[in-house]
């Protein structure tokens, strides 16, 4: 069983989190590492999130956890969420961001997890229903066997990306990036991972980077189309195997790694302090014109500033209400 925090899990979250003000900031944008590593970045957080919430459940006694599940999941990602929700209402309010109707729909579908409008909201809307559903699978996992439960993850995920362009056509690409059955073998990958302890066997690990290097070397040289998506999807699941096992070796020089981890620790805090500050710039620079304006290396580092004022702001705000003088070291942390 998994000690209270690895930090090898850390480490890879923060490479991850460090990847998402890469991909918002474009300042790898059509790059192979780009493509071949740096984009996964999300896909690796859905990997990561089912590997701790099995983690989680497997401590504990399923159903009477159930309460202590949705309350610790509220504390840690619905406060936070909300009150950059709250921060991004006020900017909304005050720049009036072209095609965004500020209505009291809105408002409502935002209170309820639905953050269409919200610029890399998506996200959020998306690890929510995964929250909620998460219980129904491990009950699963506990009825049906593993192997079983990853060929249907398989499927699902690999079939809903085939049939990709049509749901978009009827739903919208929102509504598609939203849907969290695409994710579902990240998860039962995360849900293998937690039962292993985490820790990869040399030979997996040898066999998930060749297969990520094979579709590398398909999405740099061959012609992908239309096996593209299906490429882009067994790099996911291969990346993160890979990594986990890459980065294992350094867990034992915590001093080392203490950065990186932190910055895994701290993912949820800096994702939406990011999103913040992403919204903020957009908002009053342009989307069009933000890359002219501003060197793309340059916004990196604005995004991740940004993510560590609001996460600091958050933590602030957190310890006057709790009536501290001064703020709790990982309140926004998960």
């Amino acid at each position: 069983m998994l000690p209270a925090r690895d930090p090898t899990i850390d480490v890879l979250k923060g490479c991850a989190i460090l990847w998402v003000l890469l991909i918002h900031s474009e300042a790898l944008r059509g790059d192979l590492l780009f493509q071949s590593v740096v984009n996964h970045a999300v896909p690796i957080f859905v990997v990561l999130f089912g590997l701790n919430s099995s983690t989680w459940w497997r401590r504990r006694e399923f159903p009477a956890a159930l309460g202590e599940w949705y309350r610790t999941r509220a504390r840690r990602i619905l406060v936070p969420a909300y009150a950059a929700l709250a921060v991004w209402w006020g900017l909304a309010l005050y720049y009036r961001p072209f095609g965004v109707s500020l209505s009291r729909r809105l408002l409502i579908e935002h209170l309820l997890g639905y953050w269409e409008a919200v610029g890399t909201g998506w996200f959020v809307t998306m690890i929510l229903q995964w929250v909620v559903v998460f219980p129904v699978l491990h009950w699963l996992r506990r009825r049906v066997p593993l192997g079983l439960l990853f060929v249907v993850g398989l499927v699902t995920t690999y079939g809903i990306a085939d049939l990709g362009l049509e749901i978009v056509a009827r739903v919208g690409l929102f509504n598609y990036w939203t849907l969290s059955p695409r994710f579902l073998a990240h998860v039962v990958l995360g849900m293998w991972l937690a039962e292993e302890g985490a820790r990869v066997a040399p030979p997996t690990a040898i066999l998930a980077a060749g297969i990520w290097v094979g579709c590398t070397i398909i999405q740099a040289w061959g012609p992908t189309y239309p096996w593209d998506q299906f490429v882009f999807l067994t790099q996911d699941l291969t990346l993160t195997v890979a990594m986990l096992a890459a980065l294992r070796p350094l867990a034992r020089f915590p001093r080392l790694i203490a950065p990186m981890a932190w910055l895994g620790v701290s993912s949820w805090g800096l994702y939406l302090g990011q999103l913040l500050t992403h919204n903020l710039f957009v908002y009053h620079v342009g989307l069009r014109e933000l890359p002219e304006r501003i060197d793309r290396w340059v916004y990196t580092g604005i995004l991740l500033a940004g993510g560590l004022f609001f996460m600091w702001l958050g933590e602030r705000l957190l310890s006057l209400l709790r009536g501290d003088r001064s703020a709790p070291a990982g309140a926004l942390s998960t």
